[in-house]
């Protein structure tokens, strides 16, 4: 007789996770990758800052060839962020009847606990998805990864983990583009300069609140706009979900887009995905940033049968449960890092 299979199992849900689709957010997808899932508790990789730019040397013929310096790297140690939402499933939860079930309650409260940790496990993907994307968020303004532990207790008042990139590519406008005399064409192209200078490549630029239409208020900037997305005078625009809207295309063939969504930071209050006036230019084809994901361990079985076991997966679901409680929890670990390849690969501008 086959054995049956434990829907409430580590391996299961991992693997029910894995087979969900993959949740869309802006930042991490457009500017990040995956990266590796790694056994160690650190990864090590090669780091630059910028390109080092030159031209072969003339010789004097039979003298050999001179001797060039290679560009500048450095090999880099980088731990990983620890994250796992949990929800808690209780008597109650299960003794009622869910939003959206037969008005008669016709679920058994192991069928609405099965239903219920499925609900779970999504949103659980959504919150670590999300902070994916806050941590490439906080790479692409600041060039740092940095994180805070949370305990049932409340909040660490320091960063535990801080790892600084140095990042350098932030191009002030002399004169903000909401004021006369703003050169917005000229401002663009000398972000995008830096940007080649260092290294990296520009096909799109995110903007925050304000900037798009700032630059629409501009006469002669307007008439450089890809006149594709005008019609009769108005320029067309497209939703893309999540606060992200597609603007159109520039002289230089960059992709425009304003980002005006929100998120609940931890301080507990909203906040700008893209603060407003802000600007961030880079490459979608060659991403700058990207994620890497290391080992997870936990503990299971109960007393004699207790054991270690680590999973090289980016994320890992379980429960945790019994004791003195009627209360399961549905926990979905994971410990992303993320890390630039080269931190001059974007630049941003304040532009308001």
């Amino acid at each position: 007789m086959p054995a049956l299979l434990d829907m409430f199992s580590t391996g299961v849900m991992t693997k029910a996770v894995e087979l969900m689709p993959r949740y869309y957010t802006f930042l991490a997808d457009t500017f990040g990758r995956d990266g590796e899932t790694y056994e160690d508790e650190n990864v090590f990789y090669d780091y630059r800052k910028g390109k080092r730019t030159g031209m072969a040397p003339f010789v004097v013929p039979g003298t050999g060839g001179v001797t060039m310096n290679r560009d500048g790297y450095e090999v880099r140690r980088q731990g990983f962020f620890d994250i796992a939402p949990k929800k808690d499933i209780n008597r109650e939860d299960i003794t009622k009847r869910m939003f959206g079930e037969s008005v008669m309650g016709a679920m058994t409260p192991e069928q609405r606990a099965k239903k219920i940790m499925a609900r779970d496990l999504n949103e659980l993907r959504v919150l670590n998805q999300n902070r994916r994307n806050w941590m490439v968020r906080q790479m692409l303004l600041y060039g740092r990864a940095e994180a805070r532990r949370f305990t049932n207790s409340g909040r660490e008042a320091e960063p535990t983990q801080l790892f600084d990139f140095n990042f350098t590519n932030n191009y002030v406008p002399a004169t903000k583009w909401n004021q006369a005399g703003a050169k917005i064409d000229y401002d663009m192209r000398q972000a995008y300069d830096l940007v080649y200078e260092g290294g990296g490549d520009v096909d799109v630029m995110v903007m925050g609140a304000g900037v798009f239409e700032c630059m629409l208020e501009d006469t002669s900037f307007a008439k450089t706009l890809d006149m594709l997305h005008v019609d009769m005078g108005e320029f067309r625009t497209r939703y893309m979900g999540q606060g992200v809207r597609f603007l159109g295309v520039n002289s230089d063939g960059v992709e425009m887009y304003s980002d005006s969504g929100m998120f609940l930071n931890d301080n507990r209050t909203m906040e700008k995905e893209i603060p407003d006036g802000w600007i961030v230019v880079g490459s979608r084809r060659n991403k700058g940033i990207v994620i890497d994901h290391g080992p997870i361990t936990k503990v299971e079985g109960l007393d004699e049968s207790a054991v270690w076991k680590t999973y090289i997966k980016k994320e890992v679901a379980f429960r945790k449960g019994g004791g003195n409680n009627d209360i399961i929890s549905t926990v979905l670990e994971s410990r992303p890092s993320v890390k630039p390849l080269n931190v001059d690969s974007w630049a941003i501008m304040k532009v308001l």
